[in-house]
């Protein structure tokens, strides 16, 4: 029997653009605590190897102490790691593994899988064998180039391939010519060429095709809202026997939430305070509103002033840019508020008209009535 760790997608020293300083910081060390949970889980289960298939990094050059950490993070091992440069950190002759002297400063136990050799661990009883990037932008299936100079290892020998990408069965683009085919790894499988496949790329844990040999591990850390939660912060222990079991371990803790509101007024708020009230680690969750429906300015005023107080307690809450349909129509009671006579009332007037017209002129047009609105009930 052969146990394996098959992680992937660390991307350490991913920055998210929504959020703070504190959220950032965070989040990068929580991205570390990750790592060393993994050392934890692979000594518990007694791991023979633990291999991070693609993006052990965010960027093919990290900032210096981002490396520093991932070296010292790396050091709670106590089995062999394998780790396989992916696409955010192929070893392309610019990056981190071919320019700097990371590879001499890696613990003895971990290994960096620069090209297709064969790794022999466990006495022999386990070989890895690994697809690495060496560009970002691939123009082969680099997994079947591996298999094509394979051949079956003896009947003791569990071998295990890394890869790390799209795969066409269910990313079917003809113009990218570095997918992985599926058949070729059906195949190989069937043929006793490998064990099992430990991929990389997608952020969520995934069984492809029928084999249940063919994985992608998902990311140990949520990294953004197109994830699943159900199937990301999390790590896979592979037993291999005469048969496979694959399981599911949680590692992170961290939440990117897409919410979805369609309702107007007085319901869109309670909807919107609703989703915030629910219980959780706030600090290390995000939220991202996409709201379809109108309020007044008045409305939308309690609309800003939650969302400003939420993000007091939590990493991020925002309303989303591209796909919020959010809109705001001035009614009788917010004109006895803007009221400020003279001028200021034909001004009034122009931006209201102005929102009608939609597009750029619109939204300003909006925003300058918001910050109007504001302005005048804090006076009063």
């Amino acid at each position: 029997m052969i146990r394996i760790l098959h992680t992937s997608d660390l991307q350490l020293g991913m920055t998210r653009r929504f959020f703070d300083h504190q959220a950032q910081a965070r989040y990068t060390d929580d991205q570390f605590d990750a790592l060393r949970r993994l050392a934890m889980i692979a000594t518990e289960h007694d791991c023979d190897a633990v291999v991070i298939a693609g993006d052990v990094f965010d960027a093919v050059l990290p900032d210096r102490r981002i490396v520093t950490r991932a070296i010292d993070a790396l050091g709670s091992f106590v089995v062999p790691v394998f780790l396989l440069p992916g696409n955010h950190d192929a070893g392309s002759p610019e990056s981190i593994w071919t320019t700097g002297n990371l590879a001499s400063r890696l613990p003895s136990n971990v290994t960096l899988i620069r090209d297709s050799t064969i790794h022999s661990v466990s006495g022999g009883r386990l070989e890895i064998v690994g697809a690495p990037w060496t560009s970002r932008r691939p123009d082969r299936d680099l997994v079947a180039l591996v298999l094509e100079d394979l051949n079956r290892p003896p009947p003791e020998v569990t071998r295990i391939l890394v890869g790390h990408g799209g795969i066409d069965s269910i990313n079917p683009d003809p113009g990218n010519l570095n997918l992985i085919r599926l058949a070729s790894l059906e195949s190989a499988i069937g043929e006793g060429l490998i064990d099992y496949v430990a991929l990389g790329d997608r952020h969520s844990a995934l069984s492809i095709g029928v084999t249940g040999r063919v994985w992608y591990s998902g990311a140990p850390v949520m990294t953004s809202f197109r994830e699943d939660l159900e199937t990301t912060n999390r790590a896979l222990v592979v037993t291999i026997d005469t048969d496979v079991r694959v399981d599911q371990v949680e590692i992170g803790q961290w939440e990117f939430r897409r919410v979805e509101i369609a309702a107007s007024g007085a319901d869109l708020i309670e909807a919107v305070g609703g989703e915030l009230a629910l219980p959780g680690d706030r600090a290390r969750m995000a939220i991202r509103f996409v709201l379809e429906g109108t309020v007044n300015l008045a409305e939308r005023a309690e609309l800003d002033q939650i969302l400003d107080e939420a993000g007091d307690l939590y990493a991020s809450v925002r309303l989303s840019e591209d796909h919020c349909d959010l809109a705001v129509l001035v009614d009788d009671a917010d004109l006895t508020t803007l009221a400020i006579g003279g001028y200021g009332d034909d001004a009034v007037v122009d931006l209201i008209a102005m929102t009608t017209k939609g597009g750029e002129t619109g939204d300003d047009a909006v925003l300058a009535l918001r910050t109007l609105y504001r302005l005048l009930e804090g006076a009063r």
